[in-house]
């Protein structure tokens, strides 16, 4: 085996290596941000089905109708 070819091995190998732990690094950052992302969905969901029964409460309507008043 010539060292041409034994260096140009070397240097796929880092440059294979390099490539697949950008790829890592990529993937586990994408990761954070869409847990995060859950996270404030399902925050979000939770204060939309309080709205939604303080809403659906008879005693809501009650209270309207004596603003009117």
């Amino acid at each position: 085996m010539s060292p041409f070819v034994f260096v140009l091995g070397i240097v796929i190998v880092v440059t294979l290596a390099r490539l697949y732990r950008e790829h890592l690094r990529l993937k586990a950052s994408q990761t954070e941000g869409s847990s995060a992302a859950q996270a404030r969905i399902d925050a979000l969901e939770e204060r939309v089905r309080t709205l939604e029964k303080i809403v659906t409460d008879d005693g809501y309507d009650l209270r309207r109708e004596f603003n009117k008043l």
